[in-house]
């Protein structure tokens, strides 16, 4: 009986020690085009797929507490990228890479391609909504589902750029270099988080916001991350079409917004009913960045979802 038992503890052992290593992230720079992008991963790739597509000025950072919540709760792989210029992934120059969200989205792509994930669920905030939707467009059967959060496809979640003589709109179709060198100033100007004179809005934190200024800081970044400002105006231009495949995919849909956003305001959320009235759609009281203000909230709706349609994501594999 005692060597029953002890047989017994080492299985649960060894069981324990399997569920923590595979619900651990893991993290590494994966080279793609000539480049090494920087992701973090954890998860069984034999189980459902959730790609992770971070905003701006952020990277994968941002979804570090949420992913290995998700995958301490249940059966579901996760992964997330840093695109070109961010987090820890490379930087090349604005000469050598061509910062635009198509390039962006191909990068993320060829990403996936190589790590052989080819069915996945979306979870996209800022700027992965533009390039999460083209993801969708060029492969629309290759997404499960759709998760946005604080990311808009409708200018109903976009005050700054509804006026079409407003500034930005104006950057967009002829761009204004005193623009660039305002964002430039901004970026110079960026203080290391410490206890006087440092403010965090939005409450991403002092680890994401020191990550953000080293990356944004190198040498290039600013020129670079001008570049793909200017080209935001190209995802505007497209919001008719991904709101056209959005009515048509028919995928289970789930919208969360950090209500306190300035930026992306809360009539962006409601607006994905008119395009995926099946869309479960949660206001939170909390900030631009979510997953780094309230991860626990935002892990508790994103597996509520997965759970619920895990037989959809299943059969999508």
């Amino acid at each position: 009986m005692k060597l029953f038992a002890l047989l017994l503890s080492l299985l649960a052992f060894c069981a324990t020690a399997t569920a923590a290593e595979t619900s651990a992230l893991h993290e590494g720079w994966q080279e793609v085009d000539g480049l090494h992008l920087f992701y973090r991963e954890a998860g069984d790739p034999a189980d459902p797929t959730v790609v992770f597509l971070h905003g701006n000025p952020l990277s994968s950072i941002m979804y570090v507490k949420v992913m290995e919540s998700l995958v301490a709760h249940q059966r579901v792989h996760v992964i997330a990228v840093d695109y070109p210029s961010f987090g820890y992934s490379d930087a090349p120059s604005h000469t050598a890479y061509h910062y635009t969200f198509d390039h962006l989205a191909q990068t993320v792509a060829d990403f996936l391609k190589v790590r052989g994930i080819s069915r996945y669920s979306l979870y996209m905030q800022d700027y992965g909504v533009p390039v999460g939707f083209r993801l969708i467009s060029a492969n629309p059967q290759a997404v499960a589902a759709i998760m946005v959060q604080n990311g808009v496809i409708h200018l109903d979640g976009f005050p700054s750029a509804q006026d079409p003589n407003g500034e930005l709109r104006r950057h967009w179709a002829t761009r204004n270099q005193a623009v660039d060198q305002r964002r430039a100033g901004y970026i110079r100007a960026l203080a290391y988080p410490q206890a006087n004179g440092w403010e965090d809005e939005d409450h991403a934190g002092p680890d994401a916001v020191s990550m953000m200024i080293a990356a944004v800081q190198r040498p290039g970044v600013i020129e670079a991350r001008n570049d793909l400002w200017f080209d935001y105006g190209t995802n505007v231009g497209r919001y008719p079409e991904w709101q056209a495949m959005l009515r048509k995919m028919k995928v289970p849909v789930l919208v969360l917004w950090g209500k306190r956003d300035q930026f992306f305001t809360t009539p962006g959320a409601f607006a994905y009913l008119r395009d995926a009235p099946q869309a479960e759609v949660h206001i939170l009281d909390s900030t631009h960045f979510a997953t780094l203000d309230a991860p626990d909230v935002v892990a508790e709706f994103v597996g509520g979802f997965l759970v619920h349609h895990r037989a959809v994501l299943k059969q999508a594999r």
